[in-house]
């Protein structure tokens, strides 16, 4: 969906409701054909030594590029600067406005993260899906739902979730490089399958996560504070 079309969304209700009813419907039904045909298979591949040897050294770095605490900090940094410094400093007095759209977007950027984070995690409680490592086969049907151990909290992943809430925040910060976000974000889930962390259906569920969890948090500020980025 064209960054440009954010604001128009949150204007609109009902369009909003369509939009996202439709995205979580379309990547439900991804993330169970991925489950069917593809997560059993796609983790052994990745367990090919010669395809370990290739792969899985580089995607153990990347994938921590996914740990929530880099955006949180970003996210609360961006906010403080924008409201306290920035208008302090004076060479930037004269993008009043500039300064005022950081500031909200790092509380909305914040809020989006925290929203999405809870999501994901009362999901990953209420399955109980086992992580790939767990099983010699990479068995994607095992489940144990409502158990706080993290080795049954595969579905959906938390990583995904982070980097899509990311990348669709940056999305509206930066517009211009709005090519670069979605695909550089979907790299990282990816290695969420490499190291064995995750399946497909997991990453697919929890990237959707993060792009619903970013415009529900952003139409809760809109609605309730004056910190709305539309």
């Amino acid at each position: 969906m064209p960054v440009q079309q954010f604001g128009e969304l949150m204007s609109d209700p009902q369009k909003l409701t369509r939009h996202l009813i439709k995205v979580i419907l379309t990547s439900f039904v991804l993330a169970v054909l991925a489950m069917y045909f593809f997560d059993q298979s796609m983790s052994g591949y990745f367990a090919v030594p010669e395809v370990t040897a290739r792969y899985r050294a580089t995607a153990r770095i990347l994938t921590d590029i996914g740990l929530s605490e880099y955006y949180f900090i970003l996210a609360l940094l961006t906010w403080a600067v924008a409201k306290w410094i920035a208008p302090r400093i004076s060479a930037l007095r004269p993008y009043p406005q500039k300064i005022d759209f950081f500031r909200r977007w790092g509380l909305n950027f914040f809020v989006a993260l925290l929203l999405s984070g809870v999501i994901t995690h009362l999901i990953k409680f209420s399955v109980g899906r086992q992580r790939p490592h767990k099983t010699p086969d990479f068995d994607p049907y095992v489940f144990t739902p409502f158990t706080t151990h993290w080795h049954w909290h595969s579905f959906s992943s938390g990583h995904s979730q982070v980097i899509f809430t990311a990348a669709t925040m940056m999305s509206i910060a930066f517009p211009k490089m709005r090519w670069f976000w979605i695909p550089f974000a979907a790299l990282i889930c990816l290695t969420r399958v490499v190291v064995h962390d995750h399946f497909l259906s997991d990453i697919i569920f929890g990237a959707c996560v993060g792009y619903v969890g970013s415009l529900l948090a952003m139409t809760w500020m809109r609605a309730k504070t004056e910190n709305g980025l539309y």
